[in-house]
């Protein structure tokens, strides 16, 4: 069985480390276990926190204001002077080019965001780039979900302790502020390569 980019980076890394901090609140020496075996381990762990932050996911999208493909296939409200959709510097100008080529192809003038950006995925998912920010983003988000659970773990220990609780906040809102972020670069690359794949095809 080989690893791939996606499993190193979502289930081996957070497993490992998720596996140190057990091992170091249970004061477990790692020196008598074998490297196959904690291997085994690691990945077990990142494999129930992949499918954790998948379960969580919907719940994170509601704290960052909704789904990044969402937003980006929202245009601004009526009266806003913004000249792209988006989140922080990830801007998306083409918005509305976007929303006209997608229900076009759909037939539908009324297609939700949804149905929408599902249609454009048909088409990017075998771009060269949007697998691996589909891997960043699912990679971001269980990066934010093994915050949380280390967080609680350690809590019992160090609970009494401000600076613990000022030093987990400030690590749970950068990594939920970079999960949103690639959840916006993912939805971007999607509709970005939708539009290139469009444009070609109409040369």
């Amino acid at each position: 069985m080989s690893f791939k980019y996606y499993d190193t980076l979502s289930t081996l890394i957070s497993g490992c480390l998720l596996l140190l901090v057990l091992f170091e609140v249970l004061n477990k020496d790692l020196s008598n276990i074998s490297a196959i075996l904690l291997l085994g381990l690691a990945y077990v762990l990142g494999y129930i926190l992949n499918a954790v932050s998948g379960w969580l996911e919907p719940f994170y999208y509601r704290t960052m204001g909704g789904m990044p493909s969402d937003k980006l296939l929202s245009p601004p409200p009526k009266g806003n002077s913004k000249a792209y959709t988006g989140y922080g510097r990830i801007r998306f100008y083409q918005y509305q080019t976007a929303i006209n080529l997608l229900k076009n192809e759909l037939d539908d003038s009324e297609a939700s965001t949804r149905k929408m950006f599902e249609k454009a995925m048909i088409y990017s998912n075998s771009a060269a780039r949007v697998p691996d920010f589909n891997a960043l983003f699912a990679f971001s988000r269980v990066m934010l979900t093994l915050a949380w659970v280390v967080g609680i773990i350690l809590a019992f220990e160090y609970y009494c302790c401000w600076w613990y609780w000022l030093i987990l906040a400030a690590v749970i809102l950068l990594l939920w502020n970079r999960c949103k972020e690639m959840g916006y670069y993912y939805a971007k690359e999607v509709l970005v390569e939708y539009l290139k794949i469009k444009e070609s095809e109409n040369r």
